[in-house]
């Protein structure tokens, strides 16, 4: 079933039908919220929230672009996250060295080595996680603003970063 669809669906509080797109979107939603806050716990949470905030607000939405919708909560939920946590939490660097990103990320081919990912910039980053997670160019750089040929071009240097570190 297409995105439309369920959006009519869930608009309609079918259940079933945001389970199947829960089921079909997690590890996007989770992968755009880690890209964002580099850390897997708080990514976790952020994505249970996306999936809060799409049913409670599903009514309002009835067009086209349901799952840039979604991305795009989930996106603004992990920013104002991290402007919180800089608002609240002042830091030192050397007494917390994981703020930035111990993780691990497992997806349908394997797992993402945390040394080869923190090499990489945050744009990047959330760029390979968004391509592992099954996301297309086009649907990224509407997600992240940018245009899709920025996205083909960092997802390329990206994957040239990670090779050269890898074979290293």
């Amino acid at each position: 079933m297409n995105f439309d669809k369920l959006a009519i669906k869930i608009a309609e509080r079918d259940k079933s039908a945001f389970e199947l797109l829960y089921e079909q979107t997690r590890r996007l939603v989770f992968s755009v919220c880690l890209g964002v806050v580099k850390n897997q716990s708080v990514a976790e949470e952020l994505t249970q929230e996306t999936f809060v905030t799409v049913w409670q607000q599903s009514e309002k939405f009835r067009g086209k672009g349901y799952k840039t919708w979604i991305l795009t909560i989930a996106k603004n939920k992990s920013l104002n996250a991290l402007k919180k946590n800089r608002r609240e939490t002042p830091f030192d660097f050397f007494e917390n060295e994981s703020v930035g990103g111990g993780y691990e990320v497992d997806v349908d081919t394997g797992i993402v080595l945390k040394t080869a990912l923190n090499s990489l910039n945050d744009e990047e980053r959330q760029i390979v996680l968004m391509r592992t997670a099954g996301m297309k160019a086009k649907e990224i750089a509407q997600a992240l603003g940018v245009p899709r040929g920025t996205v083909s071009w960092k997802y390329t240097e990206a994957l040239k970063k990670l090779k050269k570190l890898l074979e290293e």
